[in-house]
């Protein structure tokens, strides 16, 4: 019953995250205060009750019963944090900006009268990390919670569930960049893997 707790709260999460992301939310909240505050406004609103969510999730799997799976010890340890540093490494060799994620810079272009998207068109990147996999940064983080050379039972769960969830994501944001990209982005899928590097080929940037 415990276990099925912390599946039940993770996927109540990730129910909500996927909503607040979703197309469908994108038109209704556009609709109700408009294209400009949306595109200048909407990240940092996003992020700030994404942190709320996060945060509620925490508290309350601190409050469901755990007990210890398993503790690597010796040259165990020691290759399950070489995986943990590689996969960080992964993540510092992904370019992305932290701020515009965060929804930081558009606020400073609405500050600064600059328009929305900074006047600059969008361009589908395939160079360093996403040249190896589509999705980088999923798969750095995957890899640090996977190989944590301490796990409980429900920081396993925790991680399972959130691993499972970053695939599962791949698919809608695949679907929006295809949108977005059209063609360029399918011939970037058909070289490129979704979120393990089975194979390599060269990418003409």
């Amino acid at each position: 019953m415990d276990v099925l707790r912390v599946v039940l709260a993770w996927a109540a999460f990730a129910v909500f995250h996927s909503l607040t992301v979703s197309e469908g939310y994108e038109r209704r909240v556009r609709g109700l205060i408009g294209d400009e505050a949306f595109d200048r406004y909407h990240r940092l609103a996003f992020t700030a009750y994404s942190v709320v969510a996060f945060v509620w999730l925490l508290l309350y799997l601190r409050n469901v019963p755990d007990h210890p799976l398993y503790r690597l010890e010796g040259i165990a340890r020691i290759f399950f944090h070489a995986i943990q540093l590689g996969g960080f490494a992964f993540l510092l060799w992904t370019p992305w900006d932290l701020k515009e994620f965060l929804g930081f810079r558009q606020w400073e272009r609405h500050r600064k009268g600059e328009a929305p998207g900074g006047g600059q068109p969008g361009r589908l990147f395939t160079g360093k990390a996403y040249g190896v996999v589509r999705h980088p940064l999923y798969l750095g983080c995957s890899a640090i919670l996977l190989f944590h050379p301490v796990q409980t039972r429900n920081s396993a769960v925790s991680t399972a569930m959130i691993v499972l969830y970053f695939y599962v994501g791949t698919f809608f944001e695949e679907r929006r960049l295809l949108a977005h990209f059209g063609e360029a982005y399918s011939a970037y899928q058909r070289k490129v893997p979704r979120f393990l590097p089975m194979r390599r080929r060269s990418l003409s940037r």
